[in-house]
């Protein structure tokens, strides 16, 4: 249940804006050590980078210890472009970015992904994230972040859910509320919303956080049925510590 990965506001770096943190999760802050904009290796001529070299940016247990840490795509295992299709059939169609950022995508083809589950090995159910690493040329990693910024807005009471004809039909999300962020890489933006589930399944509160650190889109993600979700905070400096 905690494996959202393959499954499935304020921002920021270059523009700020208002927000009011939600009840599904806390506001979160940056470290004591701010992530700032810096040589992350993406080349000048604004290239994502490739697999290879996003592989080496993601986490291993030695990075997060206490952590079991599951690689769902990249490092060996396939990357899904089909799910583009899925994530472009959305209703309504202004929510699409919305649901594609709880699904650790975008609506924009990548050049590069890696997905893991990074869960405790201490608390049965508890600190857990999943955690997307996605690279774009770097023109399409700004417009990721710009109509995820956008979209937030239009889409605080909708539900959003695939067509019928498309995989993952049954998995939808409800509602969107922009939380206040600050401090990670070149953009930032976070947001709660609740995963829900066709056939009398749970609705499950979901925070997600999304920094753009140059050409390259980290995703991090935590849902929890019974208490509000929050994402570790040392996942997220680790993670980020090496993209930087």
């Amino acid at each position: 249940m905690l494996a959202l990965t393959g499954a499935c506001g304020a921002d920021s770096g270059d523009d700020a804006g208002g927000g009011k943190p939600a009840a599904a999760g806390p506001t979160l802050s940056a470290s004591s050590t701010p992530q700032q904009a810096s040589g992350s290796p993406a080349s000048a001529a604004g290239k994502g980078l490739d697999q290879k070299g996003l592989d080496r940016l993601a986490l291993t247990e030695h990075d997060v210890p206490g952590y079991t840490v599951n690689t769902v795509t990249g490092q060996g295992s396939p990357v899904d472009h089909d799910v583009l299709t899925t994530y472009r059939a959305v209703t309504p169609a202004p929510c699409r970015p919305v649901y594609a950022a709880a699904q650790l995508g975008s609506l924009h083809d990548l050049t590069a992904q890696v997905s893991q589950d990074i869960v405790s090995t201490s608390d049965d159910l508890g600190q857990h994230a999943s955690v997307g690493l996605t690279s774009y040329t770097l023109a399409d990693a700004r417009t990721v972040m710009t109509e995820l910024r956008a979209a937030l807005p239009k889409c605080v009471t909708a539900e959003m859910r695939p067509s019928a004809a498309h995989p993952g039909a049954g998995l939808g999300y409800s509602g969107s509320q922009s939380r206040s962020v600050s401090g990670y890489g070149d953009e930032t933006l976070a947001f709660d919303t609740t995963q829900v589930v066709d056939s009398g399944g749970p609705s499950i509160p979901v925070t997600v956080l999304v920094v753009r650190q140059d050409s390259t889109i980290a995703t991090f993600l935590s849902l929890n049925p019974i208490q509000p979700p929050t994402i570790p905070q040392d996942i997220i400096d680790a993670q980020l510590k090496k993209l930087a």
